[in-house]
């Protein structure tokens, strides 16, 4: 074991889901439900991981909009701050890439003194969003094996995957009559425009898949479970991603903190991650699929058009949607003891086609 990643894990979970493909789907879900006027509760459910039912105990308090101050990774009291949707998928990013790098090093035997990752999301006037990040790497570390990290999180990425390419969104209004929607991809090019907001997040590798973040001042943790090869600490990328998505669908349709005794509305997001993708050289999807969104208004019978119209709305204009759901060039910089070092275009890189049993998440 190097960095903390079990390399001799990994293989075996490669080799049981390229023999079993049903033990490589792992489904993943959340449920948000509104604790005071502009934040809710997000809270994990247990994943499915094949035909084993994988326990997830935290709660992740997110704000409605920009800004923040409020979270707190397990039940209970803590922490003062919250992250908001875009600021949690910052924070899966960053998170997720780390794992990759990580697991690539190790797999190579080198020990990084420092890893660190600064994801960024900017967006121009009409909501279009361009995404980037930068990898920072100090110690041992050649420049070539660098590189080849940089490959991996870019080809074995879930969270880089999931942004990178299109998703088809879909949601479902309970109501007396339940309403379907989806929302397709949209069709632009995300490189037009000037930026006029930009968020960044900072995210720290401690070990294994453990890491801390910092966005907006708020401060985070993300892990994955030990059945994902983690310590089981905090939350992990993918339900980060899907808090975002919960946090902003209720901040659209319904906010209102219910009184004691009163029911109040929720949303539950979902997803599944076919584990081929990033585990294993099979020809797989790698990011996050089959995103599910479901608002369950706090009275369903008298719901009426205005919960779907929410939805609707929050499909236009909902920025942490909009980052999942359309496809992003995705800029990724490489910093090696402090200087730059270029890094190939994924069309020229070629260490993205490789044989071998791929281990980086």
């Amino acid at each position: 074991m190097l960095n903390g990643v079990d390399l001799r894990a990994r293989e075996s979970l490669a080799e049981q889901i390229g023999e079993d493909s049903w033990e490589a789907q792992l489904s993943i879900g959340v449920a948000a439900r509104p604790a005071a006027a502009d934040r809710c509760r997000v809270r994990t459910e247990p994943m499915r991981l094949g035909s084993t039912r994988v326990a997830r105990a935290f709660g992740i308090d997110q704000r409605f909009g920009p800004g923040a101050d409020c979270l707190d990774q397990r039940s209970g009291s803590g922490a003062a701050d919250c992250l908001d949707p875009v600021g949690s998928l910052l924070v899966a990013l960053g998170a997720s890439v780390a794992d990759s790098v990580v697991a690539e090093l190790s797999a190579a035997g080198c020990a990084p003194a420092l890893l660190e990752v600064l994801p960024c999301a900017e967006f121009t006037a009409d909501g279009t969003g361009r995404i980037s990040y930068e990898i920072r790497l100090d110690g041992e570390v050649p420049a070539e094996q660098a590189r080849r990290a940089v490959a991996a999180a870019r080809a074995r990425g879930t969270a880089h995957r999931t942004l990178e390419e299109p998703n088809d969104i879909k949601a479902v209004v309970q109501t007396a009559r339940d309403v379907h929607l989806a929302s397709p991809p949209a069709d632009h090019d995300s490189a037009d425009g000037a930026a006029v907001r930009r968020r960044t997040a900072r995210v720290m590798w401690e070990i294994g898949t453990h890491v801390l973040a910092e966005a907006d001042g708020v401060h985070a943790e993300s892990d994955q479970p030990k059945q994902l090869f983690g310590a089981d600490l905090a939350p992990s990328a993918q339900e980060y991603f899907l808090a975002a998505l919960a946090a902003e669908a209720l901040g659209f349709a319904d906010p209102r903190a219910a009184a004691p005794g009163e029911p109040a509305a929720a949303v539950h997001a979902s997803g599944r991650i076919d584990l081929r993708g990033p585990y294993s050289t099979q020809d797989a999807p790698v990011g996050l699929r089959n995103i599910l969104v479901q608002l369950l208004p706090a009275d369903p019978t008298r719901a009426g058009e205005a919960a779907p119209d929410a939805v609707r709305r929050w499909f236009a204009e909902g920025d942490a949607l909009r980052l999942v759901r359309d496809p992003h060039p995705i800029e990724v910089r490489l910093v090696l003891d402090g200087t730059p070092v270029p890094v190939p275009h994924p069309e020229n890189d070629r260490t993205t086609d490789t044989k071998e049993p791929h281990r980086a998440p």
